[in-house]
């Protein structure tokens, strides 16, 4: 069976859950925003902001924007200026377009990712800065409407989650659309330099030939209430955990 047959059930199920969001109001408002505090091994390795805003004139689409920034010695290793900007529809959530500015050690790309849910295309373009050349150009099919991997956490937060009910979510990068399975593992008190809260711990599993092929885990906390606002996120990779929890 080709993996688009396989992915044709899970998939019809998915966006009708999806459609049902439209008579919902969002979990967060225009204007929301986030600092975290990163830190990798036992170091303090960065910043990152994470907000959200409506489309100025256009009050059915989101703009969210997530930042990350390398600070004191770990940029003389490695520097990184990272800034992802996603726009979804206010309805179903659903990726219209994510821009992706990578500044990561010598690495510089822009990448730009167009969603076309008419056309059920992706079409992706990705510049190496440094060398002001096209690497990669190309379209991709995708489904009525697929996540990207900003807009796919805002719309998990729309979501009822439940310990041990596990889901799944169309998250598209620019390759193939992946149905990626997330587990609701259990509920935690935590505490952070923001204050101590109550949250549901998820895990999306995209390591180890899902989205990413490297081995490692990545765990999320959101508050346990109608918010679902993320607290903290954990990723164990070969290079050591790296983590960012909310700041003051």
């Amino acid at each position: 069976m080709e993996a688009g047959t396989r992915l044709k059930a899970p998939l019809a199920a998915i966006l009708f859950s999806i459609a049902q969001l439209s008579a919902q109001t969002a979990p967060f408002a225009s204007g929301e925003t986030t600092d975290y505090d990163i830190s990798w091994r036992v170091f303090g390795a960065g910043r990152a902001k994470m907000s959200v805003v409506e489309v100025p004139g256009n009050p059915q689409k989101w703009k969210a924007t997530v930042e990350a920034n390398s600070t004191a010695f770990v940029s003389k290793l490695y520097q990184v200026a990272d800034i992802f900007r996603s726009t979804f529809q206010a309805d179903s959530y659903c990726s219209e377009q994510l821009i992706k500015d990578i500044h990561e050690g010598k690495r510089n790309r822009d990448i730009r990712i167009d969603f076309n849910s008419e056309r059920k295309i992706a079409s992706i373009r990705e510049m190496d800065l440094t060398a002001n050349r096209q690497v990669r150009a190309q379209e991709n099919p995708i489904p009525a409407c697929a996540f990207d991997v900003v807009s796919a956490l805002y719309y998990v937060r729309t979501l009822k989650l439940e310990v041990g009910k596990p889901f799944q979510v169309p998250l598209n990068d620019g390759g193939h659309t992946l149905l990626i399975d997330v587990e609701v593992q259990a509920k935690e008190e935590i505490k952070t330099p923001a204050g101590v809260f109550k949250t549901i711990r998820i895990e999306p599993l995209v390591f180890g030939g899902t989205l990413f092929k490297k081995s490692g885990r990545m765990q999320i906390w959101l508050t346990d209430d109608a918010a679902h606002r993320m607290i903290q996120l954990k990723a164990r990779l070969f290079i050591g955990n790296i983590t960012a929890t909310a700041a003051k």
